[in-house]
């Protein structure tokens, strides 16, 4: 990996945590509720009690963080992330992401972005700066990052990852790559 590479583990991963990624757009009945695109997000606000977050302002979505990838015995409770109800950043990838592995264990993934993604992850990472983003695929909130540096150029490493998650993001990742 190039030197220019920025973790997004340095965006202090607080886990690789899954959960279903539902949109509550200002009308809250099902029908109005769908997935979430594929992409990266700016957390708005954030509570463990939907009604903390709620209301939802325009253009403003709800997804619910359910920690699907803690390790055994560990419980945490469901977070309500306030976000766009499309991404800051698409998952735009240059290149197949590549795992790197401790035994079998896959520990860190590394992604290359095309230039308008990297463009809009440095973006994102400056305005963010201190504050979190989330990660969802397949209309799943897998991660959740507190961004601790601006990320240039779009070589993107995440890394700190609860056991078995970096696994399940990696297959995700490869299966969005095949869908481009």
């Amino acid at each position: 990996m190039s030197r220019s590479a920025r973790p997004l583990g340095a965006l202090a991963l607080l886990g690789i945590l899954g959960s279903q990624a539902a949109v509550w757009p200002q009308d809250n009945t099902p029908a109005s509720r769908k997935a979430l695109p594929d992409g990266v997000y700016a957390v708005r606000r954030d509570s463990p009690k939907e009604k903390e977050v709620l209301p939802l302002k325009d253009r403003e979505a709800l997804a619910v963080h359910n920690h699907r990838y803690l390790n055994k015995g560990e419980n945490e409770p469901p977070r309500f992330l306030v976000v766009r109800p499309v991404p800051e950043v698409t998952l735009d990838l240059a290149g197949a992401p590549k795992a790197q592995k401790e035994g079998e264990v896959v520990v860190r993934i590394l992604l290359k972005l095309r230039p308008q993604a990297a463009a809009a992850l440095e973006r994102l990472t400056r305005a963010q700066l201190g504050k979190q983003v989330a990660i969802i695929l397949g209309g799943e909130v897998v991660t959740v990052h507190k961004v601790r540096e601006v990320i240039r150029g779009g070589d993107v490493q995440i890394a700190s990852c609860a056991a078995g998650a970096a696994g399940y993001l990696l297959k995700q990742l490869q299966a969005h790559r095949k869908d481009q």
